[in-house]
């Protein structure tokens, strides 16, 4: 993995836009790139699959720091519904709720 040290931290970095807005960001790319985490096809994003991720040539930094983003929170977000029996796993409807309950708190 050639990676930038900071790479992780790149989706707190830019402070023009606030908290709420950043996490909408991350929100909005693990919508749209839902489907292209989800490898295996079953309906979840896996640990395995948010690794594997980060080692992808097609994703920038900016969007790796977000994976970061998903795997430090993987546990968090996979509670806030548990619609899957699959252990730490991350639903649509995990990112759904799990952003709408983080930004009612700020």
């Amino acid at each position: 993995m050639n990676r930038d040290e900071n790479f992780q931290n790149a989706w707190f970095v830019d402070y023009t836009n606030n908290i709420s807005e950043r996490l909408s960001e991350i929100k909005t790319f693990a919508y749209l790139v839902f489907d292209q985490l989800d490898t295996n096809s079953n309906g979840v994003i896996e640990t395995e699959e948010l690794l594997a991720a980060l080692d992808s040539p097609q994703l920038s930094e900016r969007e790796k720091s977000f994976i970061m983003f998903l795997l430090a929170n993987q546990d968090a977000i996979s509670e806030t519904v548990k619609d899957s029996t699959i252990p730490n796993s991350i639903s649509r409807i995990d990112i759904e709720a799990y952003f709408t309950m983080i930004k009612s708190l700020l």
